[in-house]
């Protein structure tokens, strides 16, 4: 049970008074030693700096000899850890609480007094109390449990006063360790959520250098095969104006391949922003014109007549619907046709962007279906595996969906991205 500071009940050991309200203190410079404790645990950051201002406060006090603010465990009453002042005695780690006027404190969330020699404290708190009133001020929130203990001062005065005092500074405490408490938790989540988005990136880039290699070292390959014949046979100058075409082919390729990832870089820096989504996807179809051309596809575009815009990165969103349409290519290696439909979609939360790339090429198993856009999921004809991974992380990092279906005889990638406000 928690109680109001205006109305702590107090058990008396060996005393006549039980279940009396402390109400806080009257005396002006007691109040203002509770504010100027208030104060200091203010600009506490974490628990360590909340034990040493309120030990500092407390060592400051005129009316307490010595003691320790003492954090228990959350389910038992032992000790988890400790900060004394007034030169009070170490106390041994882990110490149980369990039959202490501590530990009948904090379980039972009552200010205690006990008189000097009480017979009822423990060891270690007749060593701390000596021949003075000891008081016992708990402490109960979200985020901590606990007490402070303390010895009084001889001739300090009225001990209603000194008691109210200390659970009012326990009071305090508990506030200030649950709002430590709590930007803790925030500060894991955010940390949580950073790390998810490093990690989520580190897959992008790993995806990205297996795509990049896999454009890259086929042209290669060619050019350096290319450049052995030019090297090694007696070529006639027909055959060599053929292969020195083949290599230049082969080159624009990689510089193609290369202009893409730049793009993507230099879309990353400029930050997201509203793009016109049909111009991405006729720049995606032109980048991917040389391999639509080379299998005899036929794209047709079906958009909407509005002017679809979402929110991203331009360059990152354009690789995507580049990489949806090579595997709808590598689909069709004896050619076919490629519908791209754009439209809007309103829904109970905002409104969104759908683009469909819908394809004649080589069907998908059912079964298979949620396992295209794994990296070691199923392939489509001649496709390398990395594309559907591609445009699926992109995707889900600008808070869309990628999802597939089958039909009798199509193969239909739906892309539904945030409409931009």
């Amino acid at each position: 049970m928690k109680q109001d500071v205006h109305g702590i009940a107090v058990i008396r050991v060996n005393g006549k008074e039980n279940g009396k309200e402390a109400s806080l203190p009257t005396r002006a410079d007691y109040l203002g030693w509770i504010a100027q404790t208030g104060l200091a645990l203010t600009r506490c950051r974490t628990v360590t700096d909340a034990l040493d201002a309120m030990t500092a406060q407390l060592d400051a006090a005129p009316f307490l000899l010595r003691g320790y603010v003492i954090l228990v465990e959350a389910e038992t009453l032992r000790l988890s850890r400790v900060a004394s002042f007034g030169r009070a005695p170490t106390l041994p780690a882990a110490l149980p609480l369990a039959g202490s006027l501590a530990g009948a404190a904090i379980a039972e969330e009552r200010l205690v007094v006990a008189p000097p020699a009480a017979s009822s404290t423990a060891a270690w708190e007749r060593t701390l109390a000596s021949e003075s009133t000891l008081v016992c001020a708990p402490f109960h929130g979200v985020a901590s449990r606990g007490v402070i203990v303390a010895a009084l001062a001889d001739g300090a005065g009225e001990d209603e006063e000194y008691g109210a005092c200390l659970q009012s500074a326990a009071m305090l405490m508990c506030s200030t360790l649950d709002r430590i408490g709590e930007c803790e938790t925030q500060l894991r989540q955010r940390m949580q959520q950073i790390d998810e988005a490093h990690t989520g990136r580190l897959a992008l880039i790993g995806r990205l250098t297996a795509a990049l290699a896999h454009e890259i070292n086929n042209p290669l390959q060619a050019i350096a095969n290319t450049l052995y014949l030019l090297q090694h046979r007696p070529l006639s100058d027909e055959k060599r104006q053929r292969y020195l075409g083949m290599a230049q082919q082969e080159t624009e390729r990689v510089i193609a391949s290369v202009r893409r990832m730049l793009d993507l870089y230099r879309s990353s820096g400029q930050g997201k922003r509203p793009v016109a989504l049909h111009r991405i996807l006729d720049q995606a179809i032109q980048q991917a014109s040389d391999v639509l051309r080379e299998r005899g596809i036929v794209v047709r575009c079906l958009y909407a007549p509005d002017d679809l815009r979402v929110s991203g990165f331009a360059g990152h969103l354009r690789f995507a619907c580049y990489n949806l349409i090579l595997n709808s290519a590598y689909a069709m290696p004896r050619g076919g046709t490629l519908t791209i439909r754009t439209c809007w979609q309103d829904d109970d939360t905002a409104p969104s962007v759908v683009v469909e790339f819908a394809d004649t090429g080589t069907l998908v198993d059912e079964a298979d279906l949620p396992r295209l856009f794994d990296p070691d999921g199923p392939v489509r004809g001649e496709a390398n595996g990395i594309e559907l991974p591609l445009s699926y992380s992109i995707i889900e990092q600008h808070h869309g969906t990628l999802t597939v279906q089958c039909t009798d005889d199509q193969v239909i990638f739906r892309v539904c991205l945030p409409a931009a406000t």
